[in-house]
């Protein structure tokens, strides 16, 4: 090829390239067009999500209207057992046979005193039911911080009912002169604080109590009720052999319902000397 030859072939490349050119340009253009439009799409997308975690929150936090209904003790109480259920659970046939076994083992002894506390419907709505059993749980403690005489206080929550324990304890302390021995047992409890913080159980529960123990298993799927107290004795039944085929968030009240005995509703017998909080049983 001659160098003439040679010339025009790179002059018609070069002319193809140029007339490419503005086809290159709006491919271009339209790429940097696609890519702010994908931004500003992402932004907005962000932003109305992080809007709908900040409305989450708040509505989950916002002051609670609830109203407790009275215990009505005997004024002569010296232990009282108070059984609390969860979200839906006001009929829940395990719990109420629970607390239908503790009335037939020692119901009838003197001074004492059983409750299946139902706290519906301010247990009914899942993201207010931590604030409502908040409240509720204060105004059963400064109800109960009127028994002169009560010694020993024991409180059994399911799922969400964990949400009146702490403040309850915390009320009746506050509000009580001598303060009753004070037990705490959990069973799967529900212990996500507000919208977003699914732990606050797992670091706080039953560090208001005298003694506190939880029964849990880890493979069930209700959120914030799979895993040890910090300040709880646990223990997990997650692998027990007994397990029966009973949903996992039902199965620590059946478990622990299987395992009553005289022993376990002995008030004042546990302590976290023997049992120490963060430990956890297999």
């Amino acid at each position: 090829m001659n160098g003439f030859a040679q010339h025009k072939m790179s002059h018609v490349a070069i002319e193809d390239k140029l007339m490419a050119l503005p086809n290159k340009m709006v491919r271009l253009v339209d790429s940097k067009h696609g890519s702010e439009k994908l931004k500003t799409k992402l932004i907005w997308t962000i932003g109305l999500l992080l809007t709908a975690m900040l409305a989450l929150e708040i509505y989950t936090r916002l002051p609670s209207s609830a109203v407790a209904s009275e215990l009505n003790l005997p004024a002569d109480t010296t232990y009282a057992v108070l059984l609390f259920h969860g979200t839906g659970g006001k009929d829940e046939p395990l719990l109420i046979e629970v607390a239908e076994r503790i009335q037939q083992a020692i119901g009838n002894q003197p001074g004492v005193a059983i409750r299946h506390y139902v706290w519906s419907p301010w247990s009914d709505n899942r993201l207010r039911a931590g604030k409502n059993g908040g409240l509720i749980g204060q105004q059963i403690g400064a109800e109960l911080a009127g028994l002169k005489k009560l010694q020993y206080l024991r409180i059994i929550s399911h799922s969400a009912g964990a949400y009146l324990q702490t403040p309850l304890c915390e009320a009746y302390k506050a509000a009580a002169g001598n303060p009753a021995h004070l037990e705490m047992t959990y069973l799967d409890s529900m212990g996500i604080r507000g919208g977003w913080d699914y732990y606050y159980g797992y670091r706080h529960y039953g560090e208001c109590a005298d003694f506190s123990a939880t029964i849990f298993t880890s493979d069930d799927p209700v959120p914030g009720t799979n895993a040890p107290l910090e300040q709880s004795y646990s223990i997990d039944v997650t692998a027990t052999p007994s397990r029966s085929d009973i949903d996992g968030h039902l199965w620590p009240i059946e478990y622990f319902l299987n395992n009553l005995s005289a022993e376990e509703l002995s008030p004042g017998l546990r302590s976290h000397e023997q049992l120490p909080r963060g430990v956890v049983e297999q």
